[in-house]
């Protein structure tokens, strides 16, 4: 089996060594595909990631293996990188806090006893099999590698306590920005609007169901939310980009009453001020990651055809881990078209 591990600032190591067997309680995964991330990107500028897991977290594959004790799954079972569900037993689930579960907390950054010693970026991979989810008949395998970003997506909507009818902001059009737009209108929203330096982007924000995108608040977007809202405000604002500036921005544009939920692990909010959402009594909220009923809820409206994720990938598909240190040294390619770039590990 290879896959790739960091090396240092921009260098990535591509590993060779034996295939491994499945041992007790795992499970042998050939990964088809694997999703480069923003995280990824910032892990590779910085040389180091905080857990081996979390680089290639994106991934789709087949099961080839079963370790001694593993009941549940099969040989050949199409899956995608998930969470287990609440363990029950932590101090947020004996509260009832479940979406807070210590468990799938750590499982989502890669932290867990039993998290893999490397990400998505192999050919294979030895999974504890509470972290697979199978993938539905019907979704196509590139398609699958957005299951993950895509209840990312999901959770931070649902964070966001959206209502039918409200009017939202999403600032930043990545692969999570777009997603969480496309799933704000189909939560009910009546009014969405991007907010993205890329042309490109926000051409995509619109063929997917914005009503409107814009370069930045002084290029119309403050003027567009003002008349559409009545000078009130977004309901929901969702800020995808990681700088305090992005969330400066956010908290400028929330109505009284209204929420600004922070999507990701990064955003930087040292020294923000919170004046803007104390005197308009609006909720400023984070969203780390998803839960295994987000991931159950995406694949519904995948396999429905409601959630348009084919759009966002960009094509080709980086072939081979060899190709991988070139598809990360290039001038960010996803500013220039669909923002999700796919690696074919094998």
């Amino acid at each position: 089996m290879r896959y790739a591990q960091l090396a240092g600032p921009r260098a990535i190591q591509i590993v060779d060594q034996p295939d491994p067997q499945p041992s007790p309680g795992r499970v042998l995964v050939e990964i088809d595909v694997c999703g480069i991330g923003g995280s990824d990107r910032t892990a590779y500028e910085r040389g180091f990631v905080e857990a081996p897991a979390w680089f290639g977290h994106e991934w789709t594959g087949r099961i080839v293996g079963l370790g001694a004790g593993v009941i549940g799954h099969f040989e050949g079972e199409r899956v995608v990188a998930g969470v287990s569900a609440p363990c029950g037993r932590c101090g947020s689930c004996v509260v009832g806090r479940t979406d807070t579960c210590q468990s799938v907390l750590a499982q989502i950054v890669g932290v867990d006893p039993r998290a893999p010693d490397h990400g998505g970026f192999a050919t294979h991979s030895l999974v504890d099999p509470l972290r697979l989810v199978p993938v539905r008949d019907g979704i196509d395998r590139r398609d699958a590698a957005l299951i993950e970003p895509a209840a990312v997506a999901a959770h931070a909507v649902r964070r966001a306590g959206l209502r039918i009818g409200d009017i939202v902001v999403v600032v930043g059009a990545g692969t999570i920005g777009l997603l969480t737009a496309e799933l704000a209108r189909l939560s009910g929203a009546a009014s969405v609007m991007a907010v993205d330096p890329s042309m490109s982007r926000r051409e995509l924000a619109c063929d997917l169901g914005a009503d409107a995108a814009f370069n930045r608040l002084e290029d119309g977007a403050a003027q567009w939310l003002a008349d559409t809202t009545h000078g009130l405000g977004a309901d929901a604002v969702f800020v995808c980009v990681d700088t305090a500036e992005a969330l400066t921005e956010g908290i400028s544009l929330v109505c009284a009453g209204g929420a600004v939920v922070a999507v990701g692990v990064g955003n930087r909010i040292d020294n923000l001020s919170i004046t803007a959402l104390l005197s308009r009594e609006a909720d400023f909220r984070v969203s780390l990651g998803y839960s295994r009923d987000d991931v159950r809820r995406i694949q519904s409206l995948m396999q429905q055809d409601r959630l348009r994720v084919r759009p966002l990938i960009r094509t080709p598909v980086v072939d081979g881990l060899d190709a991988l240190p070139a598809s990360f040294e290039a001038d960010d390619p996803a500013r220039s078209g669909p923002p999700k770039v796919l690696v074919q590990p094998r």
